[in-house]
């Protein structure tokens, strides 16, 4: 696995699986050019309210991918370049 810290957000490249088929591609770019942009769009506009993001929140981005609807009895598996991947099965 990748140290996180070598990543490239913006390029990083992810797969997303559907009962074993690939049903989405997608980059980090995906997300306002860079994830990271996102974060900073959400610090910049409650700092423009006099608020802030407290320690230890966390954080979603935004879709790399599409959504996919899913149904009873499917499985879904992401992988994240270098990083590993995330699967579930929906009941």
């Amino acid at each position: 696995m990748a140290d996180p810290a070598d990543v490239d957000m913006r390029t990083l490249g992810v797969v997303m699986e559907k009962n074993g088929q690939i049903v989405e591609l997608g980059a980090g770019a995906a997300v306002l050019g860079h994830p990271a942009a996102s974060v900073a769009l959400l610090a910049n506009m409650l700092g423009e309210r006099g608020e802030e993001i407290p320690a230890g929140t966390f954080i979603l981005t935004g879709g790399i991918t599409a959504a996919v609807a899913m149904e009873n009895g499917d499985s879904l598996n992401v992988r994240y370049q270098g990083l590993g991947s995330v699967g579930m099965r929906f009941v």
